[in-house]
């Protein structure tokens, strides 16, 4: 019996012990909370693109309340200011994480405009096939598409197409600019030549673009650019050029 009772003193003892040694680490760990001491805000293709500034991001968080320095790091949560950065229109991703030393970096990516929409609405569509806002700092080279032309169609049926032109160098340097009076008839501007082209609605314009090429190449390359106003693309197995 005395040496079952040794035995559980020395138990006792040996878990008060690891209790005090528990406590000792969980205090030290909130004494060694570090505060923030610093939050730094890089936009990673600003070389690229400017669509917004640092300041400007700061400016958001302050408003959303998670620009907290001097506040433990235990406190501040990446995910919120993640969240909160991707939801800003001319952001395509937000990055954030914390630094022992107290410092939390974010990094963010802009969205990429394939094309602007001027029409019954005013918009741009990302790379993303998403709408982004007009606004003065977007002022990078994209395809212009204007008239009657809804938003389904935009992110339809023209990104596609758009987005094939804007692949494709030798059509990338021509046509710049779509006019759309509805969704069967669509018109191209050549602006290298002043043709407009006239490809009626978007069925096969993959196809009819690889004829036009095919005809300016084989033909118009090597017997000279006639003074046509006019080509257009709507009929199978012809292209008709008009003066």
């Amino acid at each position: 019996m005395v040496i079952k009772r040794k035995i559980v003193n020395i138990l006792l003892a040996a878990s008060m012990v690891a209790v005090v040694m528990l406590a000792g680490v969980l205090a030290s760990h909130r004494v060694a909370d570090p505060i923030c001491s610093q939050i730094s805000v890089s936009i990673k293709d600003s070389t690229e693109r400017q669509y917004v500034t640092a300041q400007e991001l700061q400016g958001v968080l302050r408003q959303a309340g998670l620009w907290q320095i001097g506040q433990p790091l235990s406190k501040i949560s990446c995910q919120e200011i993640e969240h909160c950065l991707q939801t800003h229109p001319m952001l395509r991703e937000a990055e954030c994480h914390e630094l022992s030393t107290g410092e939390v970096r974010i990094a963010v990516r802009q969205r990429v405009p394939l094309m602007r929409i001027d029409g019954d609405e005013h918009y741009f569509v990302d790379m993303d096939r998403t709408v982004m806002p007009v606004r003065a700092s977007v002022n990078t080279p994209v395809m212009v598409v204007s008239g009657r032309i809804g938003r389904q169609q935009a992110l339809g049926e023209m990104y596609d197409f758009v987005y094939m032109l804007s692949r494709n160098r030798y059509w990338r340097d021509k046509i710049h600019t779509i006019r759309v009076s509805n969704p069967k008839m669509i018109e191209l501007v050549d602006s290298e030549h002043k043709y407009v082209i006239i490809l009626g609605d978007l069925s096969n314009a993959e196809q009819k673009m690889a004829n036009l090429k095919k005809l300016y190449e084989e033909g118009f390359d090597k017997v000279g650019w006639p003074e046509y106003k006019q080509i257009d693309l709507r009929y199978a197995n012809q292209i008709i050029g008009r003066k």
